[in-house]
């Protein structure tokens, strides 16, 4: 098999592997009531945090955040610090603009 034929069935396992990871923490997330409540006692607390988490969408920067929710840069990165901790984002991509986050997506359907 080729570099790169090794290289594509690598990344397809990944790609599967992360795809069940995601697949098992919605169930979990699910099944865990307690930890769903402090997502929405967190979010419900915390109306700029709830902003931010819904203004993230892998494309945007931090800085282009900032005046989608009408905050400082500032703001947005200590929301962004909060968020990450909770496990609630992830890092996408870093380039020349900053850090792009991806919204993990298991409480849209549930806050929206």
């Amino acid at each position: 098999m080729s570099e790169s034929g090794e290289l594509y069935t690598t990344v397809n396992y990944i790609k599967h592997k992360v795809d069940a990871l995601e697949k098992i923490e919605l169930l979990n997330l699910r099944s865990n009531k307690e930890l769903h409540n402090e997502y929405i006692t967190l979010f419900t607390g915390d109306s700029v945090l709830f902003d931010v988490y819904k203004a993230i969408d892998g494309i945007k920067a931090q800085k282009e955040i900032a005046p989608i929710v009408g905050k400082t840069e500032m703001t947005v990165s200590n929301k962004i610090k909060i968020l990450l901790e909770y496990g609630l984002i992830e890092i996408k991509e870093v380039g020349v603009n900053g850090k792009k986050y991806i919204n993990i997506q298991l409480l849209n359907k549930h806050l929206n």
